[in-house]
């Protein structure tokens, strides 16, 4: 991967709707050799898909949440609980966007969600405390995202 590779990636990431034709034009580059760069780093697996930026404001979910989590050690036998099993129940639900393992101080894991209202949220919440192997939930409710422009 070189640096043309990575402009690539860094204007999908924050477009991925642009055309080859726009991606050649703001890369100075000819279509079929930016076309050819996107296919193989499709197959390589460096790009695995493609994702839609929402005004979340305009939907039925317009609450968003960063849910801190920190693992318990041991379950209520002394059993070790393995992380895979508390991320399958994290999958379960419809509100989960985002799951991002973290090495930090007091949390594990943060979870992003979309909600509703603060009721559902709230509801989200004694749920994921209900999950054998998480010993504790923490709360931010995100009060305005920003999207990134791609790269002039």
């Amino acid at each position: 991967m070189d640096k043309k590779d990575e402009e690539i990636i860094r204007i999908l990431e924050r477009r991925a709707n642009l055309s080859s034709r726009a991606l050649s034009n703001m890369l100075l580059m000819p279509i079929s050799t930016v076309h050819r760069r996107i296919k193989k780093l499709e197959h390589e697996g460096v790009i695995t898909g493609y994702k839609a930026i929402v005004d979340y404001e305009k939907t039925s979910r317009p609450i968003s949440a960063l849910i801190l989590i920190n693992f318990s050690e041991v379950g209520d036998e002394r059993e070790h609980i393995p992380k895979s099993s508390v991320l399958s129940n994290l999958k379960r639900f419809n509100e989960v966007e985002e799951i991002t393992e973290v090495q930090a101080t007091s949390f594990d894991m943060v979870v992003k969600g979309r909600f509703e209202s603060l009721r559902r949220l709230s509801d989200f919440v004694e749920e994921l405390r209900n999950i054998k192997g998480i010993e504790e939930v923490s709360t931010a409710i995100i009060t305005e995202e920003t999207s990134m422009p791609p790269p002039v």
